[in-house]
């Protein structure tokens, strides 16, 4: 009885498991325990092409920093491909892109440009 238990329990935390790791942006949208943030960052790689046709979307997986300095991976896509060199700000909670938009150099505050310029 108690083997079949652990057993069970086993399973049920791969699956969870599982789906976290498939659904973390969408976990990550309704967790209580993140918090909105802007994070700000440079287009410094080409983008991942996604769809076909008239439904192709750029994906943009980056490093950017928060007003803080803090480093954060962020992602988001664009129905357009970003010139390189180009600055954004996501609002993001945890890896869920909430919106996103470009920015000019004076928008940045001075801890993200640093850390930005840092790397």
């Amino acid at each position: 009885m108690m083997k079949k238990t652990v057993i069970f329990i086993f399973i049920i935390v791969i699956i969870c498991s599982g789906l976290y790791i498939t659904f973390k942006r969408e976990f990550d949208q309704f967790n209580p325990l993140y918090k909105e943030q802007y994070v700000y960052a440079v287009i410094n790689k080409p983008a991942e092409q996604e769809g076909k046709n008239e439904w192709i979307r750029y994906r943009y997986n980056l490093s950017g920093y928060t007003e803080q300095g803090q480093k954060e991976e962020i992602t988001f896509s664009s129905s357009k491909e970003l010139e390189q060199g180009t600055y954004v700000s996501v609002l993001a909670k945890g890896s869920y892109t909430k919106k996103w938009i470009l920015i000019q150099r004076e928008d940045i505050p001075d801890n993200a440009f640093n850390a930005l310029n840092s790397n």
